[in-house]
């Protein structure tokens, strides 16, 4: 026993130091117990890893720590303590370089404003976001955190069912990610799920070759998400169900099932129930379809009842959200009450001049901030408007927004007309024959012609989808 006791304090000296080095490994080992659905032990993990970042004041475990938890929260739809580590994360960024996190942080908040519906706070917090995003010295991280922006943009637009936005940016992704001379993993994961978003946006437009093209580049893309890739079986199963190919569909249905239990998407869970359902429905599989109905309408049940209390809780949190800048106004109110009575006359004007130019610079921001916005979010919009409408200003706003475009096609055939070149236009922006035939007010045997036409003029081989030609442009 003596022995035992002398020997203890060498026991004591030999056990771990905690440093920066050896919270990053447990942190690590967090990142894959969320991967593998593991989110119980994931949040005791990270609960126990804080105690030690605050034990050495290391500012950026603590805001990985509180992120990990607002992650892990958000994924079991408890949004409000979500929300609640997300705020605890704010006062660490003053003391951490971690420039990517503030950002990883809005986004999280717009998922979980997103969860229960909320879609115009969410796309707030997400079009802030790209502002600063946009400022990241880091190219990779910038790019990849853009894409991610992007997305998130376009799941706001999917779940509106504004499908034409959905695809504004989803091809943003495109546009920001080609411009990298070297592709790594984060930048592969905004690709492949700026594909698949563009699959769902198709396959909702019931436009299934379409999806199917966009779903054949997602698959080609090298990242794999494992258990999360129960979305790529999701669509093809919706791919396979829309082409009649129900027993295709319905395979693909069971392995997004069994994917999505194990990370325990219930949200996903439930549609792909619902999905599987319908499957069965046609194949006349009574048996199978009532199994999978009942397992919807009880999980269905249940995610109503938490989006009743997340409601409830978030709709607090906005209440405090918008407050703190009212409390702010109130505190330098009272500030500047004090300073008029004890200052003098010099002072006061000092003030009032200094609040005066405040004002304006933050209205010359104001405008310049709305701007970019504007052209962010509308260009887009408004091309895909013109071209509905039939408008004669459609061309020209068209080579405004893709300038690149007509040049290459005229670089092929000089000699094409105005009407060409706009037709040329329509067929990028994925309009289908009977679309183009309802816009212009001619039969879609016309259209066809001109499809045949443009073929032969510009070469294209008579075995590749003409839309396919137009977007390799």
């Amino acid at each position: 026993m003596k022995f035992l006791f002398l020997f203890f304090p060498f026991l004591l000296l030999a056990q771990d130091k905690i440093t920066p080095k050896t919270i990053q490994k447990r942190l690590d080992k967090s990142n894959n117990l969320l991967i593998n659905g593991k989110t119980d032990e994931m949040i005791a993990l990270n609960l126990s890893i804080l105690e030690d970042a605050k034990h050495i004041n290391y500012a950026e475990g603590k805001l990985c720590v509180y992120y990990n938890l607002a992650l892990a929260f958000s994924s079991q739809y408890k949004y409000n303590k979500s929300n609640y580590y997300l705020r605890m994360m704010e006062p660490e960024f003053k003391n951490s370089d971690a420039e990517d996190q503030e950002i990883s942080m809005n986004i999280l908040y717009s998922i979980n404003y997103r969860g229960i519906k909320m879609y115009d706070e969410a796309l707030k917090k997400l079009k802030k976001n790209l502002v600063v995003a946009s400022k990241l010295k880091n190219d990779s991280m910038r790019r990849a955190l853009k894409g991610m922006i992007f997305i998130q943009i376009g799941k706001n637009y999917l779940d509106k069912k504004q499908y034409d936005s959905v695809s504004y940016y989803g091809k943003r992704v495109v546009e920001e990610l080609k411009e990298s001379k070297k592709m790594d993993s984060g930048m592969n994961t905004s690709l492949k799920a700026a594909m698949l978003l563009l699959t769902e946006a198709k396959i909702n437009e019931n436009n299934i070759d379409s999806a199917k093209f966009y779903m054949k580049l997602a698959q080609s893309v090298p990242v794999d998400w494992g258990n999360n890739e129960f979305a790529t079986f999701k669509l093809v199963g919706q791919i396979y169900d829309a082409r009649k190919q129900q027993d295709s569909a319905i395979v693909n249905y069971q392995k997004a099932i069994v994917l999505a239990t194990k990370v325990k998407n219930f949200r996903k869970l439930a549609e792909l129930y619902e999905l599987i359902t319908n499957s069965y429905e046609k194949t006349g599989q009574i048996d199978d379809e009532k199994k999978y109905n009942l397992k919807y309408n009880r999980l269905n049940d249940s995610l109503k009842k938490i989006d009743e209390e997340n409601l409830k809780d978030t709709v607090g949190l906005l209440v405090d959200e918008k407050q703190v800048p009212l409390k702010h106004k109130a505190n330098l109110f009272l500030y500047i009450i004090f300073i008029i009575v004890i200052s003098t006359a010099i002072i006061i004007l000092f003030i009032y001049k200094k609040i005066k130019n405040q004002n304006q610079i933050l209205h010359i921001k104001e405008k310049e901030t709305h701007k970019l916005n504007q052209k962010l979010n509308f260009a887009f919009e408004e091309v895909i408007m013109l071209a509905k409408e039939n408008d004669p200003q459609f061309l020209a706003r068209f080579q405004e927004v893709y300038p690149e475009f007509t040049p290459k096609l005229l670089k092929i055939e000089p000699q094409l007309l105005n009407s060409e070149l706009k037709f040329c236009a329509l067929l990028f922006l994925n309009f289908s024959t009977k679309e183009i035939a309802n816009y212009s007010f001619v039969q879609p045997q016309s259209i066809q012609a001109r499809k045949n036409k443009l073929r032969k003029r510009l070469n294209i081989p008579s075995d590749e989808d003409i839309y396919v030609w137009m977007k390799n442009m």
